[in-house]
């Protein structure tokens, strides 16, 4: 883990930096995710899958532990049966499940990539390109298998060509995405971390109540707009 200045007391903590990230992408992944769904935006797995990677980008950054980064799919994921409440629709439907899985196999996808090319990262703009493209395209992979196996969407009904043409035709647009999002996150949380540090030396009770505030809000937003609807 990076540190700056005295290495106790300038650590972030990797798990508040997970639970910070993680409710963002969900708040995100609910309410952009599920208004592009919504409106049968072409683009959306693009879009989304983009955001994903730099914010994973930004934790791996700033924690340098890819072991954890399946947890910020798993706290993200968690966020779509707001989806369901908001947009009118049933909370064990496909419209909450699948997206889910594919959340966590993004996940999966990018901490598993990531751990190969964590050092290289660390220095090289092409291993952070790799790594966005690869990891991009091997979320959906995953969730294509996935799919298949448990009978989730349209993936059963396809024979072996049907699926790989639409892992491409899905996949590649997100790979793409991340080949750009990932350098812009990885970039964003290196330049921050010694800022972030640095705040939560000098002010810590600022540093934990605005981390507390930041995942709080992010769980009570939705709440709040599906009592309201």
């Amino acid at each position: 883990m990076s540190t700056y200045l005295n290495p106790e007391k300038n650590r972030i903590p990797a798990v508040l930096t997970l639970a910070v990230a993680g409710s963002v992408w969900g708040l995100l992944e609910m309410a952009l995710g599920g208004f592009l769904h919504a409106i049968h935006f072409a683009n959306q797995g693009a879009v989304m899958g983009g955001l994903a990677i730099s914010l994973m980008a930004i934790f791996l950054s700033i924690t340098k532990k890819p072991a954890l980064i399946p947890l910020l799919g798993v706290i993200a994921a968690a966020f779509k049966p707001f989806s369901a409440f908001i947009f009118g629709e049933p909370v064990f439907s496909a419209y909450v499940i699948n997206p889910a899985i594919a959340i966590i196999m993004e996940a999966v996808a990018f901490g598993a990539v990531a751990f190969i090319f964590k050092k290289a990262m660390e220095k090289h703009l092409l291993a952070q390109i790799t790594t966005g493209f690869l990891a991009g395209g091997l979320g959906i992979v995953l969730y294509a298998v996935i799919a298949s196996v448990f009978g989730l969407g349209k993936w059963p009904m396809l024979d072996m060509a049907g699926k790989i043409d639409t892992i491409v035709t899905t996949g590649l647009p997100v790979a793409l995405a991340g080949t750009i999002t990932l350098a812009a996150g990885y970039y964003l949380g290196k330049f921050g971390m010694p800022k972030l540090a640095n705040f939560k030396t000098s002010y810590p009770r600022a540093y934990y109540i605005t981390s507390a505030v930041t995942v709080v809000s992010c769980w009570v937003i939705p709440a709040v707009f599906h009592l309201g609807g």
